[in-house]
C-alpha cells in the first residue's frame, strides 16, 4: 500500500514536471503577434528561431536518456527543470532591448535544458510501472496536459497586461520551485542502474524501431507546425480576436486531457497499433475539417475536438510501443532517438511553414501539414504489433 502511494506521488510529480516542460513552449504561440511586432520580425524569422530551438530540443534528447542512466533520473529531471526555468529570465533582456538575437538565445537555452526531460521520464515510467505501462504513460500525459491546458490563456493574459517576457518568467519561476520539490521527493529513493548501458548505436540496430522512427518524424512534421501557427492561423484566416485564438488553442489542449487517458487505457486493452491507426485517421480528418468546412466555426470546432483527442491519444500508445520493442538497458538511448526524430527533425516544419505562410499564406502552410498527417496515417498501417509481456 505504501509502495503504491509512493508510485502515485511520483507519477503526480512527473505529470507536473511534464506540464511545465511543455508549458515553456506553448507560451509563444498565443503571443506571437505581440512578439513579432515588438521584435520587428516576420513569420519566417520567428519560425526559423523556433526551428533552431526545437531542433536543439530534439538533439538534447539524445543526451537525456544516457545522462539519466549515468547520474540518476531524478537528478537529470531536476537539472532540466531548474536550468530551463532560469533561462526564461533572459527574455526580460530580449523584451527590454527588442532583440531577436537575445530572444533566440533565451529560447535555445530553454530548449537545451528542457530537452533532457522526455527520454529520462519515459524510460523511468516504462521500467517502474510494469503491467500497465501504456496507462501510466497516459496518466503522465494527462498530468502534463492538465497543466499545459491553461498555459496559452494565462500566457496571453500576462503578456497582454504586463508584457510578453513576464509570461515566460512566470512559468520559469514555477519550474524552479518544482525542481526543489522534485529532488526532495525523489532524492532518497533513486537507485542507479548497475546494468550495462545501451548506446545509440545499439538502439539503431533494433529493426522494429526504424518504422517507428519514420512514423514519428511524420508526426513531428505536422505537430510542430500546428503548435506554432494554429492561433495565428485563426487570427489571420478565420478572423478570430487574439484572445479567442488563444482560448481555442487552450481547448485543443483540454481535449487532450481525456485523449491521453483514453489512448493509454485503450492501448493496454487492444494494442498500440490499433490506437495509432485510429488516432492518425482522426488527425487527418481534423486538419481537412479546419481547411475545407466553409462554416468556419464548425470547422474550427471539429478540429479542436478531433485533433485534441486524436493527437494526444497517440502519445501513450506510441511511447509504450517504443519501450516494448527495446530491451531494458537500451531504453534511455531508444527514447533519446525517439524524441530527437519528433521534436528535432519535426521542427524543420516550423521554418518551412513560416516561409510558405509568408509567401503563399497560412492556408497553404496548413495544407502542407495535412499532407504530413496523411503520410503518418499510411505509415501507421505498417507499425509492428507488439504487446507488453505481463
Amino acid at each position: 500500500m505504501q509502495n503504491q502511494l509512493k508510485k502515485s506521488t511520483h507519477l503526480t510529480l512527473l505529470g507536473a514536471a511534464h506540464s511545465f516542460n511543455h508549458s515553456l513552449f506553448v507560451i509563444a504561440p498565443p503571443l506571437l503577434t505581440l512578439i513579432m511586432a515588438d521584435l520587428g520580425v516576420t513569420k519566417s524569422v520567428i519560425g526559423a528561431v523556433a526551428t533552431l530551438a526545437s531542433l536543439l530540443y530534439g538533439i538534447g534528447a539524445l543526451v537525456g536518456g544516457s545522462l539519466g542512466d549515468r547520474i540518476g533520473e531524478a537528478k537529470t529531471i531536476t537539472i532540466c527543470l531548474a536550468f530551463s526555468g532560469f533561462s526564461t529570465f533572459i527574455m526580460l533582456v530580449a523584451g527590454f532591448i527588442g532583440s531577436i538575437a537575445i530572444y533566440a538565445l533565451a529560447l535555445i537555452l530553454m530548449a537545451a535544458w528542457a530537452s533532457l526531460y522526455h527520454p529520462t521520464a519515459n524510460s523511468l515510467i516504462s521500467k517502474a510501472f510494469k503491467g500497465r505501462v501504456a496507462e501510466a504513460m497516459g496518466l503522465h500525459g494527462v498530468g502534463g496536459t492538465l497543466g499545459v491546458v491553461l498555459t496559452p490563456a494565462i500566457a496571453w493574459f500576462l503578456g497582454a497586461n504586463f508584457g510578453w517576457p513576464i509570461a515566460f518568467v512566470t512559468f520559469g519561476t514555477l519550474c524552479i520551485i518544482l525542481a526543489l520539490i522534485f529532488i526532495r521527493s525523489f532524492g532518497k529513493t533513486e537507485n542507479k542502474n548497475s546494468t550495462k548501458r545501451g548506446t545509440i548505436i545499439d538502439a539503431l540496430k533494433i529493426r522494429e524501431l526504424w518504422i517507428l522512427l519514420i512514423f514519428n518524424v511524420a508526426i513531428g512534421l505536422f505537430m510542430k507546425g500546428v503548435e506554432l501557427f494554429f492561433p495565428t492561423y485563426l487570427e489571420e484566416n478565420r478572423f478570430f480576436a487574439p484572445e479567442w485564438a488563444a482560448f481555442a488553442y487552450t481547448l485543443v489542449l483540454a481535449a487532450g486531457v481525456p485523449g491521453q487517458w483514453i489512448g493509454g487505457k485503450t492501448a493496454d486493452i487492444v494494442g498500440s497499433k490499433k490506437v495509432l491507426i485510429a488516432t492518425s485517421l482522426g488527425v487527418c480528418i481534423s486538419l481537412f475539417s479546419l481547411l475545407l468546412i466553409p462554416i468556419y466555426i464548425v470547422g474550427v470546432a471539429a478540429f479542436i475536438i478531433l485533433y485534441g483527442i486524436s493527437f494526444y491519444a497517440h502519445q501513450p500508445a506510441l511511447n509504450s510501443l517504443t519501450g516494448f520493442v527495446s530491451s531494458y538497458n537500451q531504453r534511455g538511448a531508444v527514447y533519446g532517438i525517439f524524441f530527437f526524430t519528433s521534436f528535432g527533425i519535426g521542427s524543420l516544419s516550423q521554418f518551412v511553414s513560416g516561409y510558405i505562410a509568408d509567401m503563399y499564406g497560412l492556408d497553404a502552410a496548413f495544407y502542407m501539414l495535412a499532407a504530413f498527417a496523411l503520410i503518418a496515417l499510411l505509415l501507421s498501417l505498417k507499425l509492428p504489433e507488439k504487446r507488453e509481456n505481463k
